[in-house]
């Protein structure tokens, strides 16, 4: 799965963020040229979003916008054709506050907020909270401590 970063990310961001996307794809074994596009943008922006689609005030670590209903129409699709599952936006201020408060390093948080959006991207929603919380930390768990051959 390809990542097409826009705004300012470090070489190591950009190599722990690629690291994540492929043990996510590892678990939903998406068939094909998937990409989605992943956004550095300031908090006022990303408060501007946040109001303006989801009718919340104030600044938010990370954000979604899926272009597909889920994960089942998603490999659906021609392999052979390259696809977008959306857009992603980060907040690093947000970020770098949130790894404060929760004793992480900036790249363990990236790769957190990262796998939680693109489970947004492929469907999953907190309507479900202890669906989408237990994929999560599946995930999390591999990005983290390295895939095993079961």
């Amino acid at each position: 799965m390809k990542v097409t970063f826009n705004g300012y990310f470090y070489k190591d961001e950009k190599e722990n963020i690629e690291h994540a996307a492929e043990v996510f794809n590892y678990f939903f074994n998406i068939p094909g040229k998937f990409s989605f596009n992943l956004y550095s943008i300031p908090q006022k922006e990303i408060s501007n979003l946040n109001f303006q689609h989801f009718n919340k005030p104030g600044p938010t670590d990370v954000l979604s916008f899926p272009l597909f209903s889920g994960i089942n129409e998603i490999k659906k699709l021609n392999p052979h054709n390259e696809e977008t599952l959306g857009d992603m936006f980060f907040c690093r201020p947000i970020l770098k506050k949130n790894a404060t408060e929760f004793h992480k390093g900036l790249i363990e948080e990236l790769q957190l907020v990262l796998i939680h959006g693109l489970l947004h991207l492929v469907g999953y929603s907190h309507l479900n909270e202890t669906k989408l919380r237990k994929k999560e930390n599946e995930i999390l768990d591999k990005v983290w401590n390295g895939l095993s051959k079961d």
